[in-house]
This record gives structure tokens, sequence and C-alpha cells, in this order.
């Protein structure tokens, strides 16, 4: 899923391809017109004095938070993904002379409520937006903070209250929408050559357009971090390993994008909205073939198979609903995570190779990452009692299964649902993060963390009480780089002003230690990582001890094409 993992109300990186020849009529109509109706060209507030700015598009100006902090909301980065534009890779916004109100976010891009459900009241194709942040006192060439959002590549959004980080740190913060689901990663052949990958693009190009207009802002665009969590997290590895992102940031974070599971399987919560599909750091990811078949099952699955005279325009054509009702359907490509692609796949150009892959030779750009995940993630799944728990190590494990029965004892554990807790983390987060640290390390800085906050706002188990969600996925992170609402205790605010110190710190200088908090050393040196918890109680760890809480020698063993030589003290 996704450091800022699933945004509703809470918080929870491309080089554009060339127009394919099948689509440039379609294309030139699109770019041709100006923002859309229902953009931040129709909203209604009004703007703040001294808050228009020009961009290479056109004029916008904002609104002054009572924090101190100027925002633009809804400023489009990209032409709309529709008609001919939908599937293809993300092209220029047609320029306005009007000045554009951007006070209001736009719409977020197309998604269920919940997977497998109908698109998302405010959801849309006309989506590609983004946010500006930036200290109200001004300044120039300020540090650039670029957040790709979480939500499994299937959801979430770039709304949110970054005003936190901007005002703090000082820095200016970009945030950014990009396509979803099916939208965001089709991969067919009627679309052109390296098809697919199209969400990537969408953060490349928003990249893009912080390269050519963020000075403007205040922003230095040859200091740019990108930073996210769960899904976002793992696009931030999906940059890292990209070509065609090379130069559009200077460093990255990275929160909990270790999140599928060891063998590459389904997870499923109840109501099946934790369905996982290869995509994360460690994921390997379909090849071209694989994608491009995957994506005739679907055009096949909707009436627009080989036998129709233009394929493309077939799926371009067909209604929002019908695209995502049948992306959630079984069938031929449903090993995926359903029919068509609908998350990153090799796609020759965008992703040549996986980052795993491309770390081997060092072929990925080399920059400064901060790096880890939580404790206690879990997506696979929540057994509550014994027999459950033994049934979810069968399913996940398979011949493995008697081994970890006995390397983790329900005696142990208070119950079946943190003994499972503990497996699922161990094994698909904990120890696959240190692994790729280890793969990183050779070709850049990377200060790695383990984030151990059981304790997050407001304070009160997810279910019943004998299932506590521990230090999970993406969240006790995600939530400290937002304003809390009701107000943290004293030892979560200690937490959360750290994060942020330890966030803008390293945005700033490519080093995390911030003063006041402990000295972060890079894991290259040191064979050290931070343990981020709660009241002051941070501090360091060597890997060698967190790998053998975690009983890393025996995952790594069984992982499929990452073991290697035990680690020594």
């Amino acid at each position: 899923m996704g450091l800022v993992g699933l945004f509703t109300g809470r918080v929870r990186l491309i080089a554009c391809a060339c127009a394919f020849a099948a689509v440039t009529a379609g294309i030139s109509a699109v770019v041709s017109a100006g923002p859309s109706a229902g953009s931040a060209s129709a909203q209604t507030a009004s703007c703040a004095p001294g808050t228009t700015v020009q961009t290479t598009a056109g004029p916008v100006c904002g609104v002054t938070t009572a924090s101190g902090v100027n925002e633009w909301l809804g400023v489009p980065y990209a032409a709309p993904p529709v008609g001919a534009l939908r599937w293809a890779p993300p092209q220029p916004h047609a320029p306005w002379t009007t000045t554009l109100e951007a006070t209001a976010f736009a719409d977020e891009c197309v998604q269920p409520v919940v997977k497998s459900g109908p698109p998302a009241p405010g959801s849309s194709e006309d989506c590609l937006y983004l946010n500006v942040y930036a200290p109200a006192a001004g300044g120039s060439h300020l540090p650039v903070m670029f957040h790709i959002h979480g939500g499994g590549l299937f959801k979430g959004s770039g709304a949110g209250d970054y005003s936190l980080l901007a005002s703090t740190g000082h820095e200016v913060i970009v945030s950014t929408n990009y396509r979803l689901g099916i939208f965001g990663f089709l991969a067919d052949s009627a679309f052109g050559p390296h098809a697919g990958d199209f969400g990537l693009q969408d953060q490349q190009g928003a990249l893009r357009w912080v390269q050519q207009n963020i000075g403007a802002f205040g922003g230095d665009p040859h200091h740019v971090t990108i930073f996210g969590e769960s899904g976002g997290a793992s696009s931030v590895c999906d940059q890292i390993a990209s070509p065609t992102a090379k130069g559009l940031f200077e460093q990255a974070i990275d929160g909990s994008g270790e999140y599928n599971t060891l063998f590459g399987g389904a997870g499923v919560r109840p109501g099946g909205q934790y369905d996982l599909e290869p995509q994360d750091c460690k994921s390997a990811l379909p090849s071209e073939p694989q994608a491009r078949s995957i994506g005739a099952a679907f055009a096949a699955s909707v009436g627009c198979g080989s036998g129709n005279t233009n394929v493309a325009a077939c799926l371009r054509q067909l209604p929002t609903d019908t695209v995502l009702e049948a992306s959630d359907t079984p069938g031929d490509g449903y090993q995926y995570g359903g029919q068509g692609t609908i998350a990153p796949t090799i796609n020759g150009t965008t992703l040549p190779r996986t980052l795993r892959q491309g770390l081997k030779a060092g072929d990925v750009n080399r920059v400064p990452i901060m790096i880890g995940t939580e404790r206690d993630e879990n997506l696979v799944g929540e057994p509550t009692t014994p027999s459950e728990f033994v049934q979810a190590v069968d399913s996940q494990y398979g011949r493995y299964a008697p081994q970890v029965l006995a390397l983790y004892p329900l005696s142990r554990f208070e119950t079946p649902f943190i003994a499972w807790r503990t497996v699922a983390a161990d094994s698909d987060t904990v120890c696959p993060a240190i692994v790729t640290d280890e793969a990183l390390a050779p070709w850049m800085p990377v200060y790695g963390f383990l984030m151990t906050d059981n304790d997050l706002p407001p304070y009160t188990p997810t279910g019943a009480p004998d299932t506590p969600a521990g230090a999970a996925h993406d969240n006790p992170w995600a939530s400290f780089e937002q304003p809390v609402t009701p107000a943290l205790d004293a030892n979560q605010q200690v937490l959360q002003d750290e994060e942020i110190a330890h966030l803008t710190t390293f945005a700033r200088t490519g080093n995390p230690t911030a003063v006041g908090f402990p000295v972060w050393p890079e894991f290259n040196r040191s064979g050290q990582e931070m343990e981020l918890a709660p009241a002051g109680d941070s501090q360091t760890m060597p890997i060698w001890q967190i790998a053998a809480n975690h009983n890393c020698r025996f995952w790594d063993a069984i992982s499929p094409g990452v073991g290697r030589e035990a680690r020594q003290p």
C-alpha cells in the first residue's frame, strides 16, 4: 500500500515517452484545451494577496493559512488523461492567460470506495493536478520535498495538510495525484511499444513540472527530495530504478515500501481491501510479454479483443465504471490481482528492470536515501484462533510451514493474532527491508530505520482487544507528517517533533541527524539503523541485532532470490 499510505482524511517519482502515432490527433485536440471544468480553475474561493505566481502554462494564485504557509491547490501539471490520452504518457497542459485560482484540491484519480467497488465520489479521470506549500515568509532556493501518496497504487490522493513540514522545515512541499490501478498501469500492445507504467510516468511528469516551475514558488529545482509511504514508497523504489527519472531528484525517503508477501502471493483481509499485487520494493514485476498478455485478456473481457479493427480506440471509449469494474473481475490476469495490469510492470523504458535487478550492477539513480519500515507490518490476514494461525502459516509458507511453526510457537505469544503479526512482519517486511538496505549501500548513502511506536493516536486498538495492530503498516510514521487531531500526548509529541526534524533536515542536508535528537549514523559505515520510538527513546541498533531479533537468518535463507551469507555480530 503505501510512508504516507492510504490517504483520505489522514496522511497515509518519468520521462514522458513520445506520443503514440495512433493517438496523435486526439492528443493535439486535448492539449489545446484550457483547464477543464471541475479543476482548480472552477473554484470560487478568493486568492490571498501576494500569492500570484507565473508558471510555464499560466499564472496561478493561492491562499495563506493561519499557520503562515502559502498553498496553491489543484494546479494542473499535465493535460487531462481522457479520450485519446487515456493510457498514453502524460502530455503538457494547454497554456492559460487568466489567473487560475488554485484554492481547492482537484478530484483524486479514479479509484474505488473499497477495492472491487464502484468509483469513489470525488474521483475522476481528469486528475493530473498537484499542490504546492511554501512558507509565507518567503525565501528562494529552498529545499523541495515531493510527496508521492500511498494507497497500494489503487487509491489515495495528494490532498493533505503539509503545512507542518513547510513551516517547521522552511521548505517547499509538493504533493501530487497520479493515475491509479487499471487507469495507471494497463499494458497492451495496442497502445504502442513499451506501454504501461503510466502512473509512474505521471509522477515523473509532476517532477518535470517541479524542475520547470518550483523556482517561482521559492524552491530549488536542483534540491528535490522525493518521499512516500507504502505504495508511495514502492514508487520511490521504482523511481530510483527508472532511467527516465534520472536528474529529477537528488534524495529519497522511503517508508513501508516492503509489504508484499515473501513469496508474492495475495494477501486478503476481510472485504479484500488489501489484496496485494507484486509491486513493492522487493517484488519481481511482470515482464513486458507477460504484461501484454494480461492486457490482451483484459481487452477481450470487455469486448475490445483482437477481433476489433482498433483495440486502443475501443478501450479508450469504454465508460469509466466499466473499466474499473472489469479490472477487479477474476479472469486470465487474476494472478496479478484482477483483469489487466494494475501495478508497475517491466515495460522496457520507464522500468527496464526492478530495483533489486538494477542494484546488482549499480544501474540505478544513485541518491542518498532514508529508508525503513514498521516493526509489526501485516497486510496478509488476521487469524484469531490457533487453527487459523496454523492455516495462515501453511498457506503463506508451504513446505517451510513446519519450520515457521517451530520458530514461532504459539506458546510464545499472548494471542494467535500477535503471533501471526510477528511472523508476517518479520518475513515480509523487516528482514526484506534489511536486504534492500544492504543492496543499496554499495551505491549510495543509506540511513535505515525501524519504527517501533505501537501507540498510534488516538490510542485505541484496531479491532478487538486481542488483535492489537502494534507498529502497523506505515501508520506511526505517516501519521506524524501532518498535524494530528486530537492533540498528541507528551510521549507522542516528542516522536512527531523528532520525525519532522529528521525528515526536513535530511531534505536540507542529505543527513537526517537533527539538532536535539540522536545522531543517525550512515548504514554503510556503521552497520546500524535508527530505532524510532516515542518519549525520546529512539536509539541506534546494530543491524545484526535487528536481524537476530526478527529471525532474518532463517527468512533470508528461504526467500526466493534474496538469500545470502548469514550475518555475524
